[in-house]
């Protein structure tokens, strides 16, 4: 149907103000979180590199796959579950670690959660076992 006044159809007007399906699947900050250590770049990396295994047997119930690779002391990932994709990247520092993950919208709701997780279980590997130096 044609609005003669604006000579623009309903369709052309409802077109105009749609959303990009990026906006409707990501959010627009990444959460971020910083866990300190003491085992220097390389200890960390290397901790973190073989703490890979057992975080992808945590997390396969939960999603369909799980992608990940180094860059240097960058280590960029991406998991799929549900038709939505997580992705972000550990940078490890001299003292510290930085974690950025990009969620779907939804599990935006639940940040905090997914944050405080993301510390918990950081901090653990970097610690190592109790008793271990």
């Amino acid at each position: 149907m044609r609005n003669s006044a604006e000579g623009i159809t309903q369709r052309e007007r409802l077109g105009s103000t749609r959303c990009s399906p990026d906006m409707a699947t990501t959010a627009a900050e990444p959460i971020v979180v910083t866990v300190s250590h003491r085992l220097g770049r390389d200890g960390a990396k290397q901790r973190i590199d073989h703490g890979l295994d057992s975080i992808r047997r945590d997390i396969l119930h939960y999603v369909s796959s799980v992608d990940y690779a180094w860059d240097d002391y960058r280590l960029d990932f991406r998991a799929a579950a549900m038709m939505q994709s997580v992705t972000g990247s550990i940078e490890v520092f001299d003292d510290h670690v930085r974690i950025a993950l990009e969620l779907p919208w939804f599990l935006h709701l639940i940040a905090r959660s997914v944050a405080d997780r993301i510390q918990h279980r950081a901090a653990s590997l970097l610690e190592g076992p109790k008793g271990a130096g």
